[in-house]
This record gives C-alpha cells, sequence and structure tokens, in this order.
C-alpha cells in the first residue's frame, strides 16, 4: 500500500469538521474532505505541467494549513516529496536541488528570490516555479500561482505496488559537510503513521498546536496523517511565536503540542494559567534539560506529561515515554513497537550489561533505504547486519533509554541538527581564512547549543568577529552561524588532518590544560619521537661500534643504543650493559607506538570515525 492510500484508508464518508486550522486566522480552514480534493487537484495538475513518476517537487514554505495537501499531492502525482527549510539561503537550496534532482519548485513569495537562483543554478525552467499565495497575494509576471494546478480537474492518485518505493527525500545533516538526502520509502511513512497512531491514540477528540517545520522527520507522522485518519484538530502556526503560540493555547484550550526545547524554554517563562489547557507535550530534536521540565511542571496541570522522543531521519520516532506517571530522570522512553535498540563498544561489540555505556544503534526494517546518490555515506551509516548507527552514547537501564553524549559531531542548534563540517566549508570560502574548525558551545538560554569557530587568518588581514558573522549570514540560514569567534594561530588536527574537536573544545572551556590536552600533547610527542627514532636507526646501527651523537632539535630526546657511564649510586660505579641497537631499536618504537596507541584510544571516538 502506499502512504496516500493508507492516510485516507478510514474515509468512510466525508468528513467536513476542520481538521486543519490556521490559528492566526480560524476562517481559512480544511476538513478531511476538503484535503482529499486538493490531493486529486494536485495531482491532476502536475501531471498536466509534466511531473511523471519519480520525479521531485522542492516545497520551500513555512506551516499552512494546505501544507499536508501539498505533501500527499506530490506523492499522489508519482513524484517525491522534499521540503526545505525556508531560511536557506540560495547556497544551502542549490545544493538540496541538486542532491535531490528536483524538476518542479513550490515556493513562497518570501522565499521566490532564493528560489528562482536556485532553479536557475539547477537548469530548472520558469514555467516548473509556481507561488503559494496562499492568502491570494499578487504573483510576479512570468511565474505561476499555485492555484495553476487546482485548474485541471482532478485524478486519482498514483497507487504503489511496492512500499519499498521512495516517497520522500528528507534533509538530514551529516558530520562529513552539507546536507544528504535520506530516501523515504512509503513503508516507513506507513510505519511511523501507524506506530504514533497507536501511541498517541486519545478516546476523546483532541486538538493539537503544531508551530514546527512541517517537513522535518519529527513533524511528518503528527501533522500529515493523525489528523486526516482520526479527525483531529490541528491549529497550524507559520513558525514559533511566542504572542501567537500562547493566544492559540489559551483561545483553542489546546490539549497537545509536539515541540523541540527552545520552545518549552519560552513557554515555561509564563503563567500557569496560560497552559492550563495542556495535556501532552512531546519533545524532540535535542535533549530537554531537566530544569526546563521542572520549570514546565511546576506550571502545568497535574494530568499533563511531557514525553521525551528519540529517534533520527534515517529511523523516524524510535523511543517514547509509556509510563504514565511523570520522568523526572531525563529518560528519552522505551523503544517503540517495531523498533530494536542495542548498545556497543568501539569494536562494534554489543554490550548486553545493563546500564554499559556505548554508542546506540537501532534496527527497523522499514527505515530509510539509504542516502541519495551516496554510496559512501549510505555504508557508513548502517552496520553490515543493517542497523542504523546512531552516533550517540547511552545506556539502558529498566528498559529505559538515556542517551548521555554524542559520538558525532553535530551541532544541535535550537532543534536543527548543524554539521561542523558545513560551517567550516563556508567560513573556508573567504579570502583571509586559512584554516577554521567548528564546535558547539552551550546555548546561552540552557537548551541546546551554538556553534563556535576557530579561525586562522592569513598574515596580515584585518577580519574580526562581525565581519566573519556578516559573511556567513551570506551563505548560511541564520541558525547556522556562530555565536562566537577565537582567533587562533593553529586548528589542531591529529596525524591524517582531523580536526580534533576535543582539543578545541579545552581551548574553549579552560585556559589551563585538562587531562585530555595533556594526553593529545603527549600522543603528538611520541610520533614525534618516531620519526627521530626512524631517523637515528641507521645511523645508530651503523655507529654501533663507535656510537656518534646526531644532533637533535631542542626538548627531543637524546639517541639511544650508546654506552653511558652511570652514577655510583645506580650501579655502584659500573657502566649499564645496552643491548645491540639493531635489537633496541625495535624495541624502543614498539614501547612509543604502544603508549601512544593508548592515548590515542581514549581519545578516539565510539564509532571509530573520528580520532581525539
Amino acid at each position: 500500500m502506499d502512504i496516500v492510500s493508507w492516510t485516507f484508508s478510514r474515509m468512510r464518508e466525508a468528513r467536513e469538521e476542520p481538521v486543519y486550522i490556521d490559528a492566526n486566522d480560524t476562517k481559512r480552514s480544511l476538513s478531511v474532505n476538503d484535503v482529499r480534493t486538493l490531493v486529486r487537484q494536485l495531482a491532476a495538475g502536475l501531471s498536466h505541467y509534466g511531473l511523471v513518476k519519480g520525479d521531485t517537487v522542492c516545497t520551500v514554505s513555512f506551516n499552512d494549513i494546505n501544507y499536508t495537501a501539498i505533501y500527499l499531492g506530490i506523492i499522489g502525482a508519482g513524484g517525491c516529496f522534499t521540503g526545505t527549510n525556508p531560511g536557506y539561503t540560495a547556497r544551502e537550496l542549490i545544493h538540496q536541488v541538486k542532491i535531490t534532482g528536483a524538476k518542479f519548485f513550490l515556493t513562497e513569495l518570501k522565499t521566490l528570490e532564493i528560489s528562482i537562483a536556485a532553479a536557475k543554478e539547477c537548469g530548472i525552467p520558469d514555467s516548473n516555479i509556481f507561488v503559494l499565495n496562499f492568502r491570494g497575494e499578487d504573483v510576479p509576471a512570468l511565474y505561476r500561482s499555485w492555484n495553476a494546478l487546482l485548474e485541471h480537474g482532478e485524478q486519482d492518485w498514483v497507487e504503489v505496488d511496492d512500499p519499498a518505493t521512495p516517497a520522500a527525500y528528507i534533509s538530514t545533516s551529516g558530520t562529513t559537510g552539507l546536507t544528504k538526502a535520506a530516501i523515504i520509502p512509503h513503508s516507513y511513512l506507513i510505519s511511523q503513521g501507524a506506530i504514533i497512531e497507536k501511541v498517541l491514540h486519545s478516546k476523546e477528540k483532541v486538538s493539537y498546536l503544531v508551530a514546527i517545520p512541517p517537513f522535518h522527520a519529527f513533524t511528518i507522522p503528527v501533522q500529515h496523517a493523525l489528523p486526516l485518519r482520526n479527525n483531529i484538530s490541528v491549529y497550524t502556526l507559520p513558525r514559533f511565536e511566542e504572542t501567537s503560540s500562547l493566544y492559540a493555547l489559551e483561545t483553542f484550550k489546546i490539549a497537545r503540542t509536539i515541540a523541540v526545547p527552545p520552545i518549552l524554554l519560552a513557554l515555561s517563562k509564563h503563567s500557569a494559567a496560560r497552559l492550563e489547557s495542556l495535556r501532552q507535550i512531546c519533545v524532540g530534536g535535542s535533549p530537554l534539560p531537566l530544569r526546563v521540565q521542572a520549570e514546565l511542571y511546576a506550571k502545568l496541570s497535574p494530568a499533563a506529561r511531557i514525553t521525551q522522543v528519540y529517534g533520527m531521519t534515517e529511523v523516524g520516532w524510535a523511543t517514547h515515554w509509556k509510563k504514565k506517571k511523570r520522568d523526572t530522570t531525563g529518560s528519552i522512553g522505551q523503544a517503540l513497537p517495531g523498533f530494536k535498540i542495542r548498545v556497543v563498544d568501539r569494536e562494534g561489540k554489543v554490550l548486553l550489561k545493563q546500564e554499559a555505556i556505548g554508542e546506540i544503534q537501532i534496527y527497523n526494517p522499514n527505515s530509510m533505504k539509504g542516502y541519495l546518490g551516496n554510496i559512501p555515506a549510505t555504508g557508513e551509516a548502517f552496520t553490515p547486519d543493517h542497523w542504523v548507527r546512531t552516533g550517540d552514547i547511552g545506556y539502558v537501564k529498566d528498559k529505559n533509554w538515556y542517551v548521555v553524549d554524542r559520538a558525532k559531531d553535530l551541532i544541535k542548534v535550537r532543534g536543527w541538527q548543524v554539521s561542523p563540517a558545513e560551517i567550516e566549508s563556508a567560513l573556508l570560502e573567504h579570502p583571509d581564512i586559512r584554516d577554521a574548525g567548528v564546535i558547539g558551545i552551550p546555548a546561552q538560554d540552557g537548551c541546546g547549543e551554538s556553534p563556535m569557530a576557530f579561525i586562522v587568518v592569513k598574515e596580515g588581514s584585518s577580519l574580526d568577529e562581525s565581519q566573519v558573522k556578516l559573511f556567513l549570514a551570506t551563505r548560511l540560514a541564520r541558525y547556522k552561524n556562530v555565536e562566537e569567534v577565537n582567533f587562533i594561530d593553529r586548528v589542531p588536527r591529529n596525524p591524517i588532518g582531523k580536526i580534533l574537536r576535543r582539543v578545541l573544545r579545552d581551548m574553549q572551556g579552560t585556559r589551563h590544560p585538562n587531562p585530555d590536552q595533556a594526553a593529545a600533547k603527549e600522543y603528538a610527542i611520541a610520533l614525534k619521537k618516531i620519526s627521530v627514532y626512524e631517523r637515528l636507526k641507521v645511523a645508530g646501527s651503523e655507529s654501533e661500534k663507535t656510537p656518534s651523537s646526531p644532533s637533535l632539535e631542542a626538548g627531543e630526546s637524546k639517541p639511544v643504543g650508546l654506552e653511558q657511564e652511570m652514577s655510583p649510586n645506580d650501579t655502584g660505579g659500573k657502566k649499564r650493559k645496552l643491548c645491540p641497537t639493531s635489537h633496541f631499536w625495535q624495541w624502543r618504537k614498539r614501547r612509543i607506538l604502544t603508549r601512544s596507541q593508548k592515548i590515542q584510544g581514549s581519545l578516539t571516538r565510539v564509532d571509530g570515525r573520528e580520532e581525539l
């Protein structure tokens, strides 16, 4: 079965009650029947304008009551949906269009300019750009309103027999640069919808407030499946804004919402009266600080629950807090039906002991099919037995899962995943920047992180922090810009050139070396010594009978394998008996390597993909 057929499979009669309502203007609403009609019209319209099976349609829009119809209409026409962040720059949008091979654009007026630029760069004609003027705004000449897609009657959506057929390409961040496109099959969307429908089932009619991006894997099952199958009311806002969100909660007596930690931080600062109607908050994107959770619980109804959700684009929702009692430990919950979760050590060995800490890996038969056009990244994402590597460090206790750290480098900014490598790549486009490294630092509000850059400028440059931020603002979305800039002489890297981010974190956190810094320094010295001994080996072997002392750099060890006088206190005045240099060199090198590998091993990331 396909996702469109599954979504509408419960329609036994025309439903005219509003299910999608504009929280800013309640005169704008759509019923289940309205959405079904729009999906059929969009399928006909897209086909009329040349969409063929497998074509990708890129949607650049904030949340709206029409978003679900557009999402299902694209898939129903036989195409693949890809949604992008409206805050993207043209540079970022071009990248997503290229990796997904998009042939059409559906874009708001606010994002028309960057959409035109991306379309031109990627060879998409103006005739394939449709403007989402939801409120009847004037559309510039040469471009069509999306209403043009609704003027060609209706047609049945394309039914898919193979559930492994791609339905969407969802953008996901990686640790190696720009975003990748996760191939999301129909089976993934149906499975997620069915699981979340069961988990969030309510015997009573409930209302949701959705003010987060509708193209995110966290949002899709709640916004695009539950309302149409269960006649649930969803109040939409283009984006989260405190005043309008609080107004909606109070006015419409909203019972449930899905959110990211910064939203809950904002809500926690308001009176209990304004949050009185809330009974369930599903929070994902990044861990919710216990302090914020406690502040919210102090103001919410005793019947309310804050539910931590854990997952990733590659697998969808994977865990959920199931128990009726409130969690006060920071748990991400238990595995959802159909999911298996395990912990492995850095060698990939499964850890069966309770509370054993290692990398979390997830298995679900309906996970993504891979990254579009990126075989190497797909290979890194899956283990040989097809478990997904999360890159998160955690453990399980009494069936409850906990995340304690992150092995991968992603920075969680207000619920968004930001790749340090992407920021570094943008920084290196500046003519005055010679090298750069980026890490995440705690956000000022205590929720999530903010990017911090360490920059090496070219000699004679007068580049300052404000100029760096202005430069990044032209290349990256606002949430990817750096919070702080630190100018340094050299970006620390390991012997194969990878940035040592833990050293950068130490440099940011304290002026005094901590054990990790000391170990990193000792490791570097050990490698240097090996190089020195390799150079001396030949000289030492040749001069075994009449040794000479090669010149050494300041601070390096004296050559070994030579006869030396020992003090009387050490050996009673006797000479030390030394082994031949031909034997000594092998022993010494092994000792240095063993020591340095121990140091390196203590600093190696759990997934083995990055050192320090």
